[in-house]
């Protein structure tokens, strides 16, 4: 099941090298950058998992 809520989520899944880059380019701008998913895309799951910690002060996207 494809959760299709939002402008993005229309876009075509992102890779991993691609979610790597995007994690890489973050880190390079100081940005700090949270990562949420769900295993259950139901429409009305509004509680999310956040992975790992908040990612603030990382010098490695590989962390």
């Amino acid at each position: 099941m494809r959760l299709t809520q939002g402008t993005f989520s229309f876009l075509p899944d992102l890779t991993d090298e691609q979610i790597n880059k995007q994690i890489e380019y973050a880190v390079e701008n100081n940005w700090a950058i949270n990562i949420e998913y769900t295993e259950d895309p139901h429409p009305r799951n509004n509680y999310w998992e956040l992975w790992g910690l908040p990612l603030f002060d990382i010098q490695d996207a590989a962390t």
